[in-house]
């Protein structure tokens, strides 16, 4: 149903129509075929405990192609009651980007990661960094100025004094 739906939404946009796919599968069955998408959009009920989300997260890290988006569905605050929550410092092999805890109705808290390079030998034995080329580039890095371990804390405290 939830497929059904996106492919409806996007419907009306002949250019998104045709770059927009959704599928449904048990995640740690697709491996290979990850590599062919610059984004990957987890559902907050994916992995019902910690252990499981990081075994779901593990398995994106090992599969995404560097570069690719990861966009992920959490929860913060009496939120957590209601969702598993995602922690940005266990997302092991991406590079958060953005962190967003809404103040509003709206349930999710959204963590937006980019799967890090593929650290690789050249020729002369030197290690470098190989990310694939994507339309997502443009989605620059979260800049975290106070260099502390938790951003959630930090965005939710920029927001309470905003």
């Amino acid at each position: 149903m939830a497929n059904s739906k996106a492919s409806k939404l996007v419907s009306s946009d002949p250019d998104l129509s045709q770059r927009m796919f959704f599928h449904t599968s048990d995640i740690l069955n697709v491996s290979d075929d990850l590599k062919d998408f610059e984004v990957i959009f987890l559902a907050a009920l994916v992995g019902m405990n910690k252990e499981e989300k990081a075994k779901v997260i593990d398995h994106l890290a090992k599969n995404m192609s560097p570069g690719a988006i990861l966009l992920m569905r959490s929860a913060h605050g009496a939120r957590v009651f209601l969702y598993p929550v995602i922690d940005p410092r266990d997302l092991q092999g991406f590079e958060v980007l953005s962190v967003y805890n809404p103040t509003d109705e709206v349930i999710n808290s959204i963590i937006v990661a980019r799967k890090k390079p593929m650290l690789m030998k050249s020729m002369n034995q030197a290690i470098c960094c190989s990310i694939l080329p994507s339309k997502c580039s443009e989605i620059h890095g979260f800049n975290n100025p106070l260099n502390h371990g938790n951003i959630i804390e930090e965005i939710t405290i920029d927001e309470q004094l905003s």
